[in-house]
């Protein structure tokens, strides 16, 4: 008889996305001539042109040309790949790192959940609430989350409340944590640390021998400068922390997949009897031995994303979506909402009115205005009254809903 990993039966019938997809879907079939306006996830149609673009178009036709006999010398790319990463996100802010501490992968979620796999499942999991929900689902998946209250809560996960109260700033919490995850600026609400509030943790992790999954793929949107851009700006982080990074939502790279994590040499895990154990010798094991490695055409056009023109594409495609944000920001605060987050980050959090709870918001906001938003339940509880507007998005569609939202309300 085969038997299954009956902690998947604890998954919820469908992701948020999913489900969002669903009810759009219906409206759709009952009014199929509605032009809904997307505010709710990454933009694929403004992905990046010029340097990218034509360097993936060119490893496309080497591939096409060369009939499997030329040698690609991807390694010699990989390598290049590496140094202009450590050259551009660390040594440009004071970061040492060497080459063998980058791991090149696919896609930060799947690396933020991969990563589980080397953790014990007797580890206490301390989560943002709310927070992106695969960090929640890797963990329900492995047996760590344990069962899911009436709250909508998991038994076994400690969750740090990021609300109105602390203005939705993280505090150090009074329970004793194995592992924290910590996504910065946060998904969804879009709100960062400073310096000095991100040492707290890098202290809490140092005293208590923890260790912090620090998701940082939406650091090159950060404008402030006492907002550090990685967790490694932080004396004492490389003996506690792994870093994650991505140019899906930093660049409009959704839907083509490329992002690396951070593994220093020094951060370290234990064993039962308090043994310590080198996290990048395990994870160097686990990704050498279940990961094939980034396509060659991946390599080439991450590669040309870190080249001086490609680093220019996406600031300006940065600005774009950071303005985008704004005019989002100031539009929904004008008519009365009241709004967090898209100034170091295009993610907007916002209070729904009258209390309405956010999957009823969302759907007023489908039928009566046909935009699109997130429902804050959906990253956690703690998202309760809350829906997150996202930056992501051709201009003229921001300006579209915008103008939408403001006859609305006259």
């Amino acid at each position: 008889m085969a038997l299954i990993n009956e902690d998947y039966l604890k998954l919820p019938d469908s992701y948020l996305f999913t489900e969002i997809t669903r009810k759009i879907n219906v409206f759709k079939a009952t009014r199929p001539k509605a032009n809904v306006i997307h505010l709710d996830a990454g933009d694929t149609t403004s992905i990046l042109k010029g340097e990218v673009i034509d360097t993936l178009h060119n490893a496309i036709d080497e591939l096409a040309d060369m009939g499997g006999v030329k040698n690609f010398n991807a390694e010699e790319h990989r390598k290049s790949l590496i140094s202009r990463i450590l050259k551009n996100d660390y040594e440009s802010r004071g970061v040492k790192l060497s080459q063998e501490e980058i791991f090149l992968n696919d896609s930060s979620r799947d690396a933020a959940e991969e990563f589980s796999e080397i953790l014990s499942t007797d580890n206490i999991i301390g989560i943002l609430d709310p927070t992106y929900p695969a960090y929640i689902y890797s963990n329900v998946m492995n047996g760590r989350a344990g069962d899911k209250m009436e709250d909508g809560r998991w038994s076994n996960l400690i969750y740090i409340p990021c609300n109105m109260e602390n203005d939705f700033t993280p505090q150090i919490p009074k329970e004793k944590l194995d592992v924290i995850y910590l996504n910065l600026p946060n998904n969804p609400t879009g709100i960062t640390l400073t310096s000095a509030e991100l040492k707290k943790w890098v202290k809490y992790a140092v005293d208590n021998q923890a260790l912090i999954i620090y998701d940082a793929a939406l650091e090159h949107y950060i404008t402030d400068k006492n907002v550090p851009h990685s967790i490694y700006e932080i004396k004492g982080a490389k003996k506690v922390a792994i870093e994650i990074r991505s140019l899906s939502k930093t660049t409009g790279y959704t839907g083509t997949n490329f992002s690396f994590i951070v593994v220093p040499n020094e951060v370290m895990a234990y064993t039962q009897m308090g043994e310590n154990v080198s996290i990048h010798k395990l994870w160097q094991r686990r990704h050498t031995s279940k990961y094939n490695g980034m396509p060659y055409t991946s390599i080439l056009t991450a590669e040309a994303a870190y080249s001086a023109e490609g680093i220019k594409e996406r600031m300006e495609l940065t600005g774009y979506y950071m303005e985008n944000a704004r005019i989002i920001r100031e539009t929904l605060t004008q008519i009365g909402y009241e709004v967090w987050g898209g100034k170091n980050s295009p993610y907007l959090w916002v209070k729904t009115p009258k209390g309405e709870s956010s999957w009823k918001f969302f759907e007023q906001m489908l039928y009566e205005n046909n935009v699109v938003c997130t429902p804050g339940v959906g990253f956690c509880p703690g998202g309760e009254g809350y829906v997150r507007f996202t930056g992501f998005a051709k201009r003229e569609d921001v300006k579209e809903a915008m103008d939408r939202l403001r006859n609305k309300t006259k």
